[in-house]
């Protein structure tokens, strides 16, 4: 548990920690080329942790800076602990793997589904198996894949479609992919599959993958999502720059510049940093089914913005938590005028005050509430704020650096 009392004002500056997507990429691609990979600036976090463990059962020699590999998989006992970016893309992998591998992890990702890329695996003739229907433990009987066309359902997850694309990138494989969600995910996916020379091409909804990868370096550049809680704390609070991002990224969560703008928020964005500060804040309508992990911190902004903004994204019920109803339930308590609707939240600007949150061990969960209660009336406490670790370890250590520490907050 941990308290935050509110703030006056703030005003500083943060390096973003590296990105969580690209690193996970990364750490598969070396593991899926043969020879040497050099990875810079990995993000080092309980998600990523689980993708280094896995690839060093699937065969390779791999530390965080340095992935050795034959390009040959092994099957392996996968445990992804709560990254489902780890187990879904260890799921396709697997069957490259002669024989038979298990795929299993921890607390929520055990609820999460898996159905549409095991119904991919099967339909190219990879055996799977599991003890509830579409659930973790997993067990593929790799080995053997028989077509090399195959159809994905994307509307839960663009995981399903990366796994499917860095199966691909081994095999030859082309992908129809239906009902996409966090589409920009996939830009990731295909830009560092770019790095590592493994060529993609695109027919409308078709990607054809074109057996082939040579991984040799990777430079992991700074992180929007985690950037994202602090870029809105600026602008609800006063001034923040966040250096070591990319502008010319293609990162879904870069999209909080230009929704921070609609805001009203004032936002430079320049050479290695972004830059927010306050203005006034007028609520908006956001779909954010393509940056799904913004959803927490923008329901903050609604709090914090005049009138009324309206967020919605179906699919934010499989995460790791509700986090439709983990945010209706938390904002609540804090005196928030919300509703919570079938596909989203409906959020008016709101008098928050302290209260006991619960980020129900949801790492953006628990980062969105922070900001919010920096700005309540009176104390909060955080629970189980040791979640961020799955993303951004320093995340307390970073705000305490910018609201100082008078043994208190953080």
């Amino acid at each position: 548990m941990i308290e935050i009392t509110p703030i006056e004002t703030i005003d500083g500056k943060i390096r973003a920690p590296p990105s969580k997507s690209y690193t996970h990429r990364a750490l598969f691609l070396g593991l899926l080329s043969e020879g040497k990979t050099k990875i810079e600036n990995p993000l080092i976090c309980k998600d990523t942790l689980a993708t280094l463990n896995a690839i060093r059962k699937f065969g390779s020699e791999a530390e965080w800076n340095l992935v050795e590999s034959s390009g040959k998989v092994k099957p392996a006992e996968i445990n992804a602990l709560e990254s489902g970016t780890t187990a879904r893309l260890s799921i396709g992998i697997s069957a490259l793997a002669n024989g038979e591998s298990v795929i299993d992890g921890e607390g929520s990702l055990r609820r999460r589904p898996m159905g549409p890329l095991l119904k991919a695996l099967n339909d190219l003739g990879i055996k799977t198996k599991t003890k509830s229907s579409g659930f973790l433990p997993v067990r593929v009987f790799g080995g053997e894949i028989k077509r090399d066309y195959v159809r994905v359902d994307g509307g839960i997850s663009s995981q399903f479609i990366t796994a499917l694309l860095l199966l691909g990138a081994r095999i030859g494989l082309s992908i129809e992919v239906l009902n996409p969600v966090s589409k920009p995910y996939i830009e990731v996916t295909l830009r560092t599959l770019k790095r590592a020379n493994v060529k993609v091409r695109r027919d409308g909804g078709v990607f054809h993958v074109i057996q082939g990868i040579k991984a040799r370096h990777f430079s992991v550049p700074g992180d929007y999502s985690s950037a994202s809680f602090f870029l809105v704390a600026g602008a609800i609070f006063g001034k923040i720059r966040v250096e070591g991002l990319d502008r010319n990224d293609v990162q879904p969560d870069k999209a909080i510049l230009d929704l921070l703008r609609d805001f009203g928020a004032k936002v430079k964005v320049a050479r290695g940093y972004v830059e927010v500060e306050r203005d006034e804040l007028v609520g908006q309508e956001v779909d954010c089914r393509d940056f799904p992990d913004l959803f927490p911190i923008l329901a903050v902004l609604g709090a914090y913005s005049e009138g009324r903004t309206v967020l919605r994204a179906k699919h934010l019920r499989y995460k790791e938590s509700d986090r439709v109803r983990a945010m209706a339930l938390n904002l609540t308590n804090m005196g928030a005028k919300l509703k919570e609707l079938d596909d989203g939240l409906m959020i008016s600007k709101s008098e928050l005050r302290g209260a006991v949150l619960n980020p129900q061990n949801d790492h953006r969960i628990a980062m969105a509430l922070t900001i919010a209660a920096l700005g309540a009336k009176g104390r909060s406490l955080i629970l189980n704020e040791g979640c961020v670790k799955k993303s951004y370890p320093k995340f307390f250590e970073d705000l305490k650096g910018l609201i100082g520490d008078d043994g208190k907050n953080a």
